[in-house]
């Protein structure tokens, strides 16, 4: 049986040996006593959670995340989204991943392009040295241009963070032309730099955290190893490289958000408000990517936006576009 694409499944859909990519696993008992196994499948499209109850112990402990499964079930609607009732679910060898792993918007190549733009415009001398030391690591260059941004919320496919990167430093890049006073370089560097840290914290294939990125986060990640970056440069500028390292550290914004410090800098400021616009947006488009679109005119309940999001025009905009 031809294997249905995530994005296409929709209410009611029977499932016979759909292969996935199993994203996330976890089990807790309900009031009745009964085992409830929650998962997250994946494909190159999208994803979507599912359910089962009753697993026996020996199939729970047999499935691995960020290894293949072959699921059998049903599609529902649970609370305005989509999700599988899963009847039975074995492991399996996928064989080529490309077909599981979901991918950014845009081809990696093409994003490669632009960050090296990016890169080659900064012109500032401490700051082009400290960019070229970092990106100029070919092996961490790639590493970088294929790693997730997240494991769900926003940008969590392939290229993930290199999209994420883009956006934020477009962002920036038009703060820098409406407010002349803000060092460009310095915010560009910012924005390129923030999220350094996510190329070691978030598995490539699992998207999730790692064991270094459960223990320390991506915010001091970053700010460490740009810091030993910029250790290895001669004649560095000291108060340069302090306001990078507090730009990176107060990009989250707030305290309570995991930000040791808050923005001091307009630079620092302008660089936590790009990434929170594009995080933000981006999360919602993906969820409202994820939700059935035929369905109540709003989704079901978003973590990431502490709300329902409405679907005013949403699902005409994604039939022009072919979904």
């Amino acid at each position: 049986m031809p294997r249905t694409p995530t994005a296409q499944l929709s209410i009611n859909m029977n499932l016979r040996k759909q292969p996935f990519l199993l994203r996330e696993k976890s089990i807790s008992t309900t009031r009745s006593g009964s085992d409830l196994v929650r998962f997250v499948f994946a494909d190159r499209s999208g994803s979507i959670p599912g359910v089962m109850f009753d697993t026996a112990s020996y199939l729970y402990d047999s499935l691995e995340p960020g290894q293949g499964v072959e699921v059998s079930g049903r599609v529902e609607d649970f609370r305005g989204s989509l999700q599988i009732k899963v009847e039975h679910i074995m492991p399996t060898d996928l064989g080529d991943l490309s077909e599981y792993v979901p991918v950014a918007n845009r081809p990696i190549e093409e994003m490669k392009v632009e960050l090296d733009g990016l890169l080659a415009g900064v012109r500032q001398p401490d700051l082009r040295r400290l960019l070229k030391a970092i990106f100029g690591d070919e092996a961490l260059y790639e590493d970088f241009c294929r790693a997730p941004a997240a494991k769900f919320f926003h940008h969590a496919c392939l290229g993930g963070l290199l999209e994420h990167t883009l956006a934020v430093a477009r962002l920036v890049d038009t703060a820098a032309w409406l407010y002349p006073e803000m060092d460009r370089d310095l915010a560009i560097t910012l924005a390129l730099l923030h999220d350094l840290g996510k190329v070691r914290a978030y598995d490539h294939q699992s998207f999730d955290l790692t064991h270094e990125g459960a223990l320390l986060g991506h915010l001091y990640m970053t700010a460490s190893a740009v810091e030993r970056a910029m250790e290895g440069l001669e004649d560095f500028d000291t108060d340069l490289g302090r306001l990078v390292i507090h730009g990176l550290l107060a990009h989250h914004g707030r305290l309570e958000h995991g930000s040791p410090v808050v923005p001091m800098t307009i630079e620092a400021i302008v660089a936590h408000q790009a990434d929170d616009m594009d995080a933000n947006a981006r999360g919602a488009i993906d969820h409202l990517t994820r939700a059935d679109v035929e369905s109540e005119a709003f989704t079901g309940w978003s973590d990431m936006h502490e709300t329902r999001l409405y679907r005013y025009g949403y699902g005409d905009y994604m039939n022009d576009r072919g979904r």
